[in-house]
């Protein structure tokens, strides 16, 4: 095949591509027949908004309708999620409106009931690529070359496409760099294989026990474990765990989300997608229904104004077909949310989701499994190691995006993926030097004096690492066991803030002054101690009678925001639990300055080696 040469860049062909495809979606949302529209345009998974947002502009310009319709697109923050402020804002003050939503973003309900029709936006079909191609290069693409190329990732398959380089070029390239990919196969795995997970896998290796004695007829379905909430932040992996306990349990994985039920249409549409999605998890049983983004749906308790009946129905809706019924038998449902708080209570009662097993960012230990499971290559463990350690705070999707990064390095040489690669592309650690981290070892050593001393919990470590990820901003922390409590005391809840001021207390005691290391996030010492400290005087009667109701950490600032006698009641308690936290390091200073001596030779202290040292110094 002799073709010319591209003549423009991989994003006009993407761009041009996608236009075709928005072009199909906006024409189902009847945006072409009407001047006061506001449709959302859902994008298939995987796909970013900005090349659909040039895409939706790119057609309303060439329907004549640029200056009727305003585009815009749902933006993500990295602290905050997906952002629907501006989205809300234009949906309120312009009469026609196209919103471009990513595939993951969950919609809030005052954003679904503004939008006349939410559209899935179909993925690029051979014709649109081939279309796209003539259009932005005037080159012809056979329908075979362009489903040759679509075989492969779009973010990929355009970055081929270069100024210079032939059709059969990029195919050429796209395949080589398939072929010299080391990439193990990480959707085939089984939960056994999952490194990190704690409860949510033990709950799994007992379900499939209890599935399997279900199938042999040994045990009754009310006597299995149907339902499983799954909550943590963003990329921890939650898709991939529920298509792990499927494998493990030889169940037939079904997966959808509250957005794809969204995006049906309106309540009749939603209700409709839902119990499609059940009833197809019914004929396929045994089977996992995994229900992605389910703090969607929202709580009835604060549902109000002119949504409020839709998302009672909506709720209602998901209860009757979660409800332990007979169609219900053999069907195991995953629901999974990085919001848990926002889930109505109702859905989490025993026979709908008996479990709420929160998932947190990987460990050391985790991220080093993380890495050798996404890169699939023989890398040296220091190496690992040296790349688990700078990757503190990574989510395992962040590290696969790592690994991911190192063999395209490696693809760049045309080899396998060596250490040098993983070296290349981890984030920079930063060594801390020693007169910090004898301020960390005594912020972290105080905590620990004021723990033990007010029996708030035993110690498993105390870590003072010797360097840190540039982007991180820990600089050591306690490592505690606590046992549950339900119904707790007031002097427990002193004591804990007694504790969590403990780090602060060395600092002035030893240091002279207080440094940052108790402020300054949603975290901190301070955070924790003064939303606990307005829980016990606003909402448990353990300084002020009245009750208010506060749940989040927003609700506890507006409380205090909003009522001054609460505020100067925080204040004192605060301040109370400060100066009996100075009080105990004082008098337990010589043991403070044999652990902070300890740390400054090593990074980590176990609990074992701690109590040792206590049991050694002097105690008045």
């Amino acid at each position: 095949m002799n073709l010319n040469q591209f003549a423009d860049n991989a994003k006009t062909v993407g761009v041009m591509a996608r236009t075709f495809a928005v072009n199909a979606a906006l024409r189902r949302g009847r945006v072409f027949l009407q001047s006061d529209a506001t449709v959302g345009l859902l994008l298939p998974k995987g796909e970013q908004p900005l090349p659909y947002k040039d895409a939706a502009r790119s057609v309303l310009m060439t329907a004549g309708l640029a200056e009727v319709y305003h585009a815009t697109m749902v933006v993500e923050s990295a602290r905050s999620g997906y952002l629907w402020e501006d989205i809300e804002e234009n949906l309120a003050t312009k009469t026609a409106v196209v919103v471009i939503i990513p595939h993951d973003a969950v919609i809030p309900p005052k954003i679904a009931i503004a939008l006349d029709r939410i559209v899935p936006v179909g993925e690029i079909r051979p014709t649109h690529l081939a279309a796209a191609i003539l259009s932005a290069t005037g080159i012809r693409a056979s329908t075979k070359d362009a489903k040759a190329l679509l075989e492969y990732p779009a973010d990929v398959m355009f970055s081929a496409f270069r100024k210079g380089r032939s059709i059969d070029t990029v195919l050429s390239r796209l395949k080589a760099s398939k072929e010299q990919e080391p990439r193990p196969e990480v959707s085939g795995l089984r939960i056994e294989d999952l490194p990190g997970f704690g409860q949510a896998k033990d709950w799994a290796l007992n379900l499939a026990v209890d599935l399997g004695d279900w199938k042999a007829g040994t045990i009754l379905w009310s006597d299995v474990d149907r339902g499983l909430l799954l909550s943590g932040p963003p990329g921890v992996g939650k898709s991939m765990f529920a298509g792990a306990v499927a494998r493990t349990c030889g169940a037939k994985l079904i997966t959808t989300s509250a957005a794809q039920w969204q995006a049906a249409g309106h309540l009749g549409d939603f209700l409709k997608a839902m119990r499609k999605s059940f009833r197809e998890a019914a004929d396929a049983r045994p089977s996992i229904l995994f229900i992605d983004e389910f703090d969607a749906l929202g709580d009835r308790s604060k549902f109000s104004g002119s949504n409020a009946s839709y998302g009672v129905q909506v709720v209602n809706g998901v209860l009757e077909a979660m409800d332990g019924s007979t169609a219900r038998e053999g069907v195991v449902v995953i629901a999974a949310t990085n919001h848990a708080e926002s889930i109505d209570p109702a859905l989490r009662r025993p026979g709908r989701l008996d479990r709420h097993v929160v998932v947190g960012l990987p460990d050391l230990d985790d991220r080093r499994a993380i890495m050798s499971l996404h890169l699939g290559a023989d890398l040296p463990a220091e190496a690992l190691a040296a790349a688990a350690r700078a990757t503190t705070g990574y989510s395992g999707a962040d590290i696969a995006q790592l690994a991911r990064d190192a063999r395209r390095v490696a693809r760049r040489d045309r080899r396998k993926v060596e250490a040098r690669d993983l070296a290349a592309v981890s984030p920079p650690v930063l060594v801390i030097p020693l007169e910090i981290r004898r301020a960390s070892a005594f912020h972290e050593a105080g905590h620990a004096i004021v723990g033990l001393e007010l029996d708030f919990g035993s110690i498993t470590a105390i870590v003072v690492p010797q360097e840190v990820p540039a982007r991180g901003d820990s600089l050591g922390y306690v490592e505690w066991t606590v046992s549950a409590n339900r119904h707790r005391p007031e002097s427990s809840y002193r004591n804990e803030i007694a504790m969590l001021f403990g780090g602060m207390a060395a600092e002035m005691v030893v240091l002279g002054q207080p440094y940052s290391g108790a402020g300054g996030g949603h975290g901190s010492d301070l955070k924790r101690a003064t939303d606990l400290a307005t829980i016990m005087v606003g909402c448990l009667g353990m300084g002020a009678l009245t009750y208010h109701h506060a749940e989040t950490h927003e609700d506890l600032a507006e409380l205090r925001n909003s009522n001054p006698a609460i505020r100067k009641l925080v204040e004192e308690l605060l301040s109370d639990e400060l100066e009996r936290s100075i009080s105990i390091i004082e008098r337990r200073r010589d043991g403070l300055e044999l652990i902070v001596e300890s740390l400054t030779g090593t990074e980590v202290l176990t609990g074992d080696r701690i109590r040792e040292i206590l049991a050694h110094s002097h105690r008045e």
